[in-house]
């Protein structure tokens, strides 16, 4: 799985993402990666991030680009085409509104050409069509989706260039401003 991830990735030189702490600590070798996670992770976010700085400190992994991991609940804290690729975890398990909802906040904040990936635990065709659905419905482009392994999709877009991010999210208030999602 790791492996597909990082494929998806390409070059990408920041990813933010919004799920599981130990992603974020093993991309970090690859990329800058900022974890976005909520304030009950504290204690796991704060030894996560000592880890990483302890394993570049002794030389295992030198080629590490950092990990830093900030407290968000529902805000995202992250400016208008700031980031190169964006990784969530878990959309399959939202409802349509909500995954609309969840777009409208996530697509302005990676750049024009940048890439959203989805990290689902489904092997449900009815789920992995609403995947592929609600990034069509978010106006990325070059949308795909592999399977890494049994019960596991990863749904990929790129985001499509500004003028139309800004149109199709013009009436959702979140473009140009930070992004609140709600469920």
């Amino acid at each position: 799985m790791l492996a597909a991830i990082g494929r998806a990735l390409g070059t990408a030189a920041t990813v933010v993402v919004i799920g599981p702490l130990w992603l974020g600590e093993v991309l970090s070798a690859s990329a800058r990666v900022l974890v976005l996670t909520e304030g009950q992770e504290r204690p796991r976010a704060r030894r996560t991030v000592r880890r990483a700085a302890k394993t570049v400190a002794h030389g295992a992994a030198t080629t590490g680009h950092g990990l830093t991991v900030a407290l968000a609940g529902v805000d995202l804290p992250i400016a208008d085409g700031a980031v190169d690729a964006l990784l969530i975890e878990g959309a399959s398990t939202l409802d349509v509104d909500a995954i609309a909802r969840w777009m409208a906040a996530l697509v302005p904040a990676i750049r024009p050409g940048g890439r959203l990936i989805a990290v689902d635990a489904t092997d449900d065709p009815a789920a992995e069509a609403k995947l592929a659905g609600s990034f069509l419905a978010a106006a990325l482009c070059d949308i795909g989706q592999v399977r890494p392994r049994a019960g596991v999709v990863l749904t990929m877009g790129t985001a499509p260039p500004a003028p139309v991010v800004a149109t199709r999210f013009a009436d959702t208030g979140t473009v140009g401003a930070s992004a609140t999602v709600r469920d």
